[in-house]
């Protein structure tokens, strides 16, 4: 983890309403089912996933967006693909980070 000063008047914008993509992933099968989520806090879709999600499912929570090509694209917040594969220790300890959700709410 790297932590910089940061001036909050570098932003030139915001976005107060939010899409998100819930991944619930079957853990072993990796199955994979989605559902976006808009109209809700980071805080709530957590919430609303944590109570949808089966015993053996994972939760992953990314914020769709837009590039400046208008295609779509995903930021992860919580977790990542559970189809991806690692490329890097960031990536696992992402993955670790479902996991161990998944174990807490069991």
């Amino acid at each position: 983890m790297n932590i910089v000063d940061s001036d909050e008047r570098d932003s030139t914008w915001e976005e107060h309403s939010s899409l998100f993509r819930v991944y619930f992933a079957t853990v072993p099968d990796g199955s994979v089912r989605t559902m976006d989520v808009s109209d809700a806090t980071f805080t709530e879709t957590l919430a609303w996933a944590r109570g949808e999600a089966d015993a053996r499912e994972t939760i992953s929570i990314a914020l769709i967006g837009t590039d400046n090509r208008g295609l779509r694209g995903l930021t992860w917040l919580f977790g990542m693909d559970p189809n991806d594969s690692s490329e890097s220790e960031l990536h696992d300890r992402m993955l670790a980070e479902m996991h161990q959700e998944r174990r807490d709410r069991a």
